[in-house]
């Protein structure tokens, strides 16, 4: 099944392009689009110098005590098992790495940046947390202050404790190479939570993640406030991420993500892939592969009056992608505004490949639709909750 032609797809029912319309058109004539992804495997944890002078650790006494110095230090932790009544407070800056990576096990969490100071550096260790009191408010790592650095780190929280990673201080914070396991509520969330903060000096960088089993008892019960793996909420870049069985969403955006750039995105067993919320303007998704056990594989918030009818997605453009999703391949609800969906893959959808319910000056082109299940349509403009099980 070849797609419709560029203006019959907007327009639903025929009639002249608009400017708009026509301008989209000649553009996709000289846009080279990558193909679509196979599949993302990230990184895991891996071998790291430290460099010296080092201050040496074997117990959580010692570990404590040198955390509460006041200058910077290097703190190279041996290994073994790591215990305390509260979480470990690193708010002057220090660099934590375990000797060996993954061989320093904490169980219980860390506070980054507290008192104002640089929110310094982790690196190397596992947290392996139970207890909701030896945690920040439910957090393995709590990044408060200043933004640094989180490396080679493996997040455990058995089902029982709300978050892996939080970054409330998301500029120039950096994370690479994570494996995150068992939370309730979020496994990685960079969102200082602040509609106004579109803007960072230095925009954030989250690379090579590894989440899976972010839901709670009931998975779906927080009916789109938590349960995402991934969620990111301002200016920065996310690439390599895998998710799976997250009890909403593979990966969620909104509150301040303007410019946000998403790349190599493996999404699956989980309800809706990516979630594009209020707000999320100007950005790129690319080589987002989402698998057969998602019912919609990327989702645009409408124009909620609780947001001032304002729509959530505006100028965003998806692009190289996979959609294996069961009823919906990209769902656009209403008001989505100039959001492109170009050059992607659409396979085996029992509803649609593209819902686009009332949207305004949306795109779609160069995509590949002959994979869709035999009922399904490439493009409609209803709503998806006229789809057979698609309300709610």
């Amino acid at each position: 099944m070849l797609a419709a032609s560029f203006a019959t797809a907007l327009l639903g029912n025929g009639g002249s392009p608009s400017a708009a319309e026509m301008a989209e058109k000649s553009q996709r004539r000289t846009i080279a689009v990558p193909n679509a992804p196979a599949g993302v495997r990230p990184t895991p944890p891996r071998k790291y110098w430290i460099r010296r002078p080092v201050v040496r650790v074997r117990t959580a006494m010692q570990l404590q005590a040198a955390l509460a110095r006041g200058a910077p230090a290097r703190i190279v932790l041996r290994p073994g098992l790591y215990d305390a009544d509260s979480p470990f407070l690193n708010a002057n800056g220090h660099a934590i790495y375990s000797e060996t990576v993954g061989r320093a096990i904490l169980t219980a969490g860390v506070s980054m940046g507290n008192d104002g100071g640089g929110a310094g550096l982790l690196q190397g260790v596992v947290i392996d947390v139970s207890d909701y009191s030896k945690t920040v408010d439910g957090v393995a790592v709590a990044v408060r202050g200043n933004a640094g650095g989180v490396f080679d780190v493996v997040l455990r929280g058995h089902g029982t404790i709300r978050s892996g990673l939080v970054v409330r201080q998301p500029e120039g914070f950096r994370a690479a190479r994570l494996v995150v396991r068992d939370f309730t509520d979020y496994g990685v969330l960079v969102d200082a939570n602040d509609r106004s903060r579109t803007k960072l000096s230095r925009p954030f960088s989250v690379r090579d993640l590894d989440v899976a089993g972010i839901k709670r008892a009931e998975p779906g019960s927080s009916r789109g406030r938590a349960e995402a793996c991934v969620w990111l909420g301002n200016p920065g870049a996310a690439a390599r991420v895998r998710a799976r069985d997250c009890g909403w969403t593979g990966l969620w955006t909104g509150t301040a993500a303007t410019g946000l750039r998403v790349a190599d995105v493996d999404v699956d067993r989980t309800r809706t892939g990516v979630y594009l919320e209020h707000f999320t303007h100007q950005s790129r998704f690319e080589r987002i592969r989402v698998g057969r056990r998602v019912r919609v594989g990327l989702t645009a918030e409408w124009a909620d009056p609780g947001w001032g009818g304002l729509p959530a997605s505006v100028d965003n453009v998806v692009q190289a992608s996979r959609f294996e999703s069961s009823l919906a391949g990209v769902y656009l609800d209403e008001g989505t505004t100039r959001t492109i969906i170009r050059g992607s893959t659409f396979v085996g959808q029992r509803w649609a490949a593209i819902g686009d319910y009332q949207g305004v000056d949306n795109a779609y082109f160069g995509n590949d639709y002959r994979g869709i299940g035999a009922g399904a349509v490439p493009v409609t403009r209803e709503h998806i909750n006229t789809a057979p099980g698609g309300d709610g």
